[in-house]
């Protein structure tokens, strides 16, 4: 008797564990990845926005922050500073004038002490990307072994040991795609436009960027409309674009296509 009594005390027991361990999975596997995804950050930070949104801001001093797609930022101002430190995505940044505290933006490739008034930073995994609209900013590696000052017109990348000049840019076309929500790129990689259209859609984008890699985009395209955005891409590059459902679109090489 007291045998089978404790059989069925095990089995209970036994199923109670199963229970907690599928319950512990479910939670655990949706909280890992929203740790390894952008969200936390983004949530954490002082200013942020989501994707497809643009956001402009009065800072305490008077300067002017805008941040497009997914990005987000933390602000530290005080009576000794005036930093912004980029955490992801793009900014564009207007400073106002203060002879006492110098203005920086900060990013874990290194620092951007502006000279000037009017810059764009952008977060590309572990490189920044610096496009200068006026006058100047001094832009300092991570490890401070590197400093170089970018003029207006020109655009560098700060990696966490280097700073180097990238190339020129058309500071009127990328005014004017801040303005009306454009992304103006000039021969670069499909898979890094891909990545920029990302910012500003909901859903995920997915793509192979070795398979995508020697593809190159020259275009101005609209920001609020990405579904239209990839068709444009579409009609002019060999890839096909499958959507699954409104929260996945896979971009593939159109092999057959003459395009």
């Amino acid at each position: 008797a007291a045998l089978s009594a404790a059989f069925p005390r095990h089995g209970k027991a036994r199923k109670n564990y199963v229970r907690a361990l599928v319950l512990a999975c479910s939670l655990g596997l949706p909280a890992m990845a929203l740790l390894y995804s952008p969200y936390p950050q983004q949530w954490m930070a002082d200013v942020h926005n989501g994707p497809g949104e643009w956001k402009t801001l009065r800072l305490a001093d008077g300067s002017t922050l805008t941040l497009n797609g997914i990005s987000a930022a933390n602000l530290h101002f005080d009576s000794r500073q005036r930093r912004i430190e980029l955490l992801q995505g793009e900014i564009l940044v207007e400073v106002a004038h203060d002879g006492e505290r110098p203005f920086v933006v900060q990013t874990a490739q290194g620092t951007l002490r502006a000279l000037g008034t009017r810059f764009v930073v952008r977060r590309e995994d572990d490189v920044t990307v610096l496009s200068m609209l006026e006058s100047r900013v001094a832009a300092q590696s991570a490890n401070g072994q590197q400093t170089l000052e970018v003029d207006a017109g020109s655009q560098a990348r700060l990696s966490k040991d280097a700073v180097r000049l990238s190339g020129s840019i058309d500071t009127a076309s990328i005014n004017g795609a801040w303005r009306r929500h454009q992304l103006v790129v000039d021969n670069r990689p499909l898979p890094e436009v891909l990545d920029e259209i990302a910012r500003h859609r909901s859903g995920r984008l997915q793509f192979d960027r070795a398979a995508l890699a020697s593809l190159k985009v020259s275009a101005v395209l609209p920001l609020d409309d990405t579904d239209r955005t990839l068709q444009m891409l579409a009609q002019t590059l060999p890839i096909t674009l499958k959507t699954f459902t409104p929260w996945l679109m896979i971009v593939s090489p159109d092999t057959e296509s003459k395009k």
